[in-house]
């Protein structure tokens, strides 16, 4: 037989975890970041920036090529003209611009990149309080990302509404 004061610690156990599973559930909420990352106005419009940056850069990148391979022959058409002194001397000269152009291209790289992170940073800055704000308003417990979400009822995704208050809040993000 059981005895009186282990099943007065089974119910108190029972009600504390029954309590907390449903206390849980009524205040915790989740968020597709993806989605917002790149659907809204703010998303959007660092991607369209990082686009045209990288567009530009490609251009560059294409005209600067172009002419490294005409010197490039230019130098292998030569290279029964010249001494094999000069001849040398150029292929070191044409080999450091080309050393010259991949930094250039690589750093200009790493540099969108920076720009990218930075102005994903900002963005998620400022989401996190809008939904720091919406959570407090709103007596919101948890509000977890989706991608953590195996199982989850459609009324507990907040994205639609995290994402229209982050567009009439946010237009844009410049990119620095």
């Amino acid at each position: 037989m059981i005895s009186k004061k282990v099943l007065k610690l089974i119910t108190l156990i029972s009600i504390i975890f029954y309590s907390n599973t449903s206390f849980s559930s009524e205040s915790t909420y989740f968020v597709d970041m993806n989605f917002i990352m790149n659907n809204s106005l703010a998303g959007k419009s660092i991607k369209n920036q990082l686009n045209e940056k990288n567009k530009i850069n490609n251009n560059n990148f294409k005209k600067t090529e172009e002419i490294l391979k005409n010197e490039e022959a230019k130098l292998v058409s030569q290279k029964n003209l010249l001494n094999e002194v000069e001849y040398k001397k150029k292929i070191k000269l044409f080999q450091k611009k080309v050393s010259d152009y991949q930094d250039k291209r690589s750093n200009t790289f790493n540099a969108t990149s920076k720009m990218k992170e930075d102005a994903q940073v900002s963005m998620v800055n400022t989401l996190t309080s809008i939904l720091s704000e919406y959570a407090e308003k709103n007596s919101i417990s948890y509000i977890i990302p989706k991608k953590s979400i195996i199982i989850g009822k459609t009324e507990l995704d907040l994205t639609n509404i995290i994402l229209n208050i982050l567009d009439t809040k946010v237009k844009d993000i410049k990119l620095k």
